[in-house]
């Protein structure tokens, strides 16, 4: 038989096997991070017909060349393209796609982890982040006890619930700052000294005196503010209102007031809101101790630099030295304690600080800084940055890490092997796995809301279709013609 006929058949198997892999290819144009697939051939060893010979000086005869014939074609290898397809938005924000080398990893089925770029991943009704087989995306979780994530454990299942609502912060810090116009007036107030009900015109308050009054533990709530504190007007005063939260995230709000009483002195007074029919009860139910006093109140002196060089607290309803305490009603709330003094650096302790303020020649602007504390909130979605950080938000405004994403490289990426399901495991060719934080060493960057598309190359498959047609036919017609040249030598016996 003619060996043509054989390496033609070869061929046919060859060209088989590179339309195979054509056919998978454009199978899996629109499959979610699909790698595609090339087929290299690779010449048969060849039958050699004279070996070659060296050149004779002695008879001036030249070398010859080998006469050899080869025996058809096979299939050298099929490589996967692992070059990164396009990004697609979705704005899903479970769909996830690597900017970059890696894989997502993949498990929690007691198997070996698995690795994906893939990243069609959705919720399941626990919470956990799956793919669309129902494998779970795998990475760390936050320990709030640590207040960390810890990338040096064994990566395991995402649970986007795990931290259903945000625990409440009691309020431990109070930060002011701003300006007090040095150009406000020394405060001065009609009062009726005698007691009468009738003011006369001689009859008035001024400066010190005022601040006297309201530290007289003698007169009521409902006579400061009915007699002194209504009637000092905004060209004497600065004020502000700001939001703390208590140990159960409930709001309250405190008022502070800032009089001039003397060149480069003021008292100050902090209280909640009172009803204004006899200013005796809070508006909020829950504060305790409003027909006794005020909260606290003081004073608060300047340099003739503006700069605060003195401030006492010298009454409240609840006073230790320079610090007074917000008690709430029937116990069912944490007291919260805070200290006046000017000069602590040390801003972890509870702390309504005074000492950032400044008195210029300038309009007031003075403001709550920082006030610490939040309420409790529920998780209304979430964010992943770049790193695999899973960031829960909250309905009050604040967030949370939930997790984060691990991704894995390999040394040789092309050495994976495909099972099915955009799922691929590690070979001894590929390398192990080196699973770590996404963005780090050669790992790439993590894009929400978006799909990596597949990478494969329509134009050019079709091209290849075409090429590979062509050589299929080309050897089927050594085939034929290599059966005419047997039929020829049969006949040559009729």
């Amino acid at each position: 038989m003619m060996r043509s006929m054989f390496s033609s058949i070869s061929a046919l198997r060859a060209h088989q096997t590179r339309m195979d892999v054509i056919g998978d290819n454009i199978a899996n144009v629109n499959t979610v991070g699909f790698k595609s697939s090339r087929v290299t051939f690779a010449s048969v060893f060849a039958s050699v017909l004279k070996s070659a010979s060296a050149p004779d000086t002695a008879s001036g005869r030249g070398g010859s060349n080998p006469m050899q014939i080869g025996l058809g074609v096979s299939v050298a290898s099929v490589d996967m393209n692992m070059t990164r397809g396009s990004l697609q938005r979705t704005d899903n924000p479970t769909d996830l796609a690597i900017e970059g080398d890696g894989f997502f990893v993949v498990g929690g089925d007691g198997k070996a982890p698995r690795f994906t770029r893939a990243g069609n991943f959705s919720l399941d009704k626990m919470g956990n982040l799956v793919t669309a087989t129902g494998l779970n995306v795998l990475g760390w979780m936050y320990d709030p006890v640590n207040k960390q994530i810890d990338t040096t454990k064994s990566p395991s299942k995402i649970n986007i619930l795990a931290f259903p609502t945000l625990s409440p912060q009691a309020t431990d810090q109070i930060i002011l700052d701003g300006n007090l116009d040095s150009n406000k007036k020394i405060v001065e107030i009609q009062y009726d000294n005698d007691g009468n009900g009738k003011i006369d015109k001689d009859e008035k308050l001024t400066g010190e005196d005022v601040y006297n009054k309201i530290k007289d533990p003698s007169m009521s709530v409902l006579d400061k503010y009915q007699k002194i504190l209504n009637k000092i007007g905004d060209d004497m005063k600065s004020s502000i209102s700001f939001r703390i939260f208590d140990s159960q995230g409930g709001e309250h709000t405190l008022s502070l007031t800032f009089v001039k009483y003397d060149s480069n002195k003021w008292f100050w007074i902090i209280d909640s809101p009172r009803k204004n029919n006899n200013y005796t009860e809070y508006l909020d139910d829950n504060i305790e101790g409003a027909n006794t006093n005020f909260i606290a109140f003081g004073r608060i002196e300047f340099d003739s630099k503006g700069q605060v060089i003195n401030v006492q607290l010298e009454g409240a309803q609840n006073q230790n030295s320079n610090k007074f305490t917000i008690k709430f009603k029937n116990n069912s709330l944490d007291e919260i304690t805070f200290d006046t003094s000017i000069g602590n650096t040390d801003e972890t302790l509870n702390i309504f600080k005074f000492d950032y303020i400044k008195q210029y020649s300038l309009d007031s602007s003075i403001r709550a800084k920082k006030v610490s504390g939040y309420a409790a909130g529920s998780l209304q979605g979430f964010n992943v940055d770049a790193t695999g950080k899973i960031i829960g938000v909250y309905s009050n405004g604040l967030n949370q890490i939930i997790g984060q994403i691990a991704v894995a490289t390999f040394a040789n990426p092309a050495g994976l092997q495909r099972i099915g399901d955009n799922l691929y495991i590690n070979t001894p060719n590929s390398g192990d796995p080196e699973i770590g934080i996404p963005g780090t060493g050669s790992r790439g960057t993590i894009f929400q809301g978006t799909l990596e598309m597949s990478n494969v190359d329509l134009a050019k498959e079709f091209t290849d279709m075409i090429v590979t047609q062509r050589g299929y036919q080309a050897n089927a017609r050594v085939i034929t013609a290599s059966d005419e040249l047997l039929q020829d030598l049969v006949n040559i016996k009729r």
